[in-house]
């Protein structure tokens, strides 16, 4: 993948030092393989993992995860609460990945003052 995991890195240094989005795609998958199969088992439907192949699989699971938090922040847990917030990183720095993308093909033209 081009970045090694290492101890002295958290997941979402890990994110901001992907490049390219089959990098944060496979981070997610890492994460998500890094949670107890137990806990896993304890999450709320829409929580629980699913396939992330791309862009919009990771978008469509990070706002679930944040609804679910928002709907039940009370009953939710630390779990979701931390699923919530590394797959919110996560597709924060997908779309600055894919800002730079279009920049760099000319799909993206910014203004300037």
């Amino acid at each position: 993948m081009g970045v090694e995991m290492q101890t002295s890195y958290t997941w979402r240094e890990l994110l901001d030092l992907a490049r390219d989005e089959a990098q944060v795609v496979a981070l997610a998958r890492d994460f998500l393989a890094s949670l107890d199969p137990e806990d896993i088992a304890c999450l709320p439907e829409p929580c629980k993992p699913r396939k992330l192949l791309t862009s919009g699989d990771l978008g469509q699971y990070a706002l679930d995860l944040v609804r679910e938090h928002a709907d039940s922040f009370q009953t939710a847990g630390p779990l979701v609460h931390r699923m919530a917030a590394f797959f919110t990183h996560a597709n924060f720095r997908m779309s600055q990945i894919l800002a730079r993308t279009n920049d760099e093909e000319g799909g993206a033209v910014r203004e300037t003052a």
